[in-house]
């Protein structure tokens, strides 16, 4: 998997858990035409998921929806619990429970389908065995370091500034991970100057690249950095017109590295 991979790949999850089937559907497709064996069948297993559910909400199709259910379990079941970072055993359950709601209310009877029967997918990316090392470097960097210190100090964009050397010189997950700072620094500095749709814009992307790395046990907490993101989007939301937000409960949040 090449990072365009995993890139196709965590955007076609996002599609399919809003309910875009077929875009989730064309998404994965990339990827499967650009792989064989195990990783080929586990995404043909998922193309045919979404079609089924494509199937259901688009077309009202009872053949497609049974024979794309059926088509997809026999593929999932082989990577069963988990695969490529996917919780695949409660796709399996779902599959079954939606077969038998489907084969209930028969092909005149498909829109009383009761919908929570639609699963939500379970994704985090696997972690690069080599990541945590690479990131410890990172965050031990002097440079790094230099923008730790200036956004605690509430020097916002000097920290994206600082961070933004430190991401040009990293490669794959790391880089995304640098991006993630980088883009929160900016964040906090727009809001700052009451440019809040600029600061949404960045909060969005910073939170999404976060949540990469979410689990990741490394020096710095990731989920306080997410949580507090999440609270200075809301206090955007209730602010009127583009003015600053009211960061009640949503302030910059103190960054603190423990020993590695």
């Amino acid at each position: 998997m090449t990072e365009e991979d995993w890139a196709e790949f965590a955007h076609g999850v996002k599609l399919f858990n809003l309910g875009k089937f077929w875009h989730s559907h064309e998404a994965w497709e990339q990827i499967w035409l650009r792989h064989d064996e195990d990783e080929r069948l586990f995404f043909q297993g998922l193309i045919q998921l979404a079609a089924s559910y494509h199937q259901l909400v688009a077309k009202g199709n009872y053949r497609g929806l049974i024979n794309n259910f059926e088509k997809a379990y026999d593929k999932l079941a082989v990577f069963q619990p988990e695969y490529l970072g996917v919780l695949v055993s409660p796709l399996l359950v779902f599959i079954q429970q939606g077969k038998k709601e489907a084969v209930r209310l028969g092909p005149a009877g498909l829109q009383g389908f009761n919908y929570n029967l639609i699963p939500k997918l379970q994704f985090h990316k696997p972690s690069n065995p080599d990541l945590l090392v690479e990131i410890g470097e990172v965050l031990r960097s002097d440079r790094f370091l230099e923008g730790t210190k200036l956004f605690n100090s509430g020097f916002h964009w000097e920290a994206h500034e600082a961070w933004e050397d430190v991401w040009r010189e990293q490669e794959g997950d790391a880089k995304t991970f640098v991006q993630a700072f980088v883009q929160m620094a900016a964040a906090y500095s727009f809001l700052k100057r009451a440019r809040s749709s600029s600061a949404k814009y960045l909060f969005e992307k910073a939170i999404e690249k976060f949540g990469e790395y979410e689990n990741l046990d490394c020096e710095i907490a990731i989920r306080p950095l997410i949580q507090s993101m999440m609270h200075a989007l809301e206090a955007i939301g209730q602010s009127p017109g583009n003015g600053t937000a009211s960061l009640v409960d949503g302030s910059p949040p103190m960054l603190h590295l423990s020993p590695g």
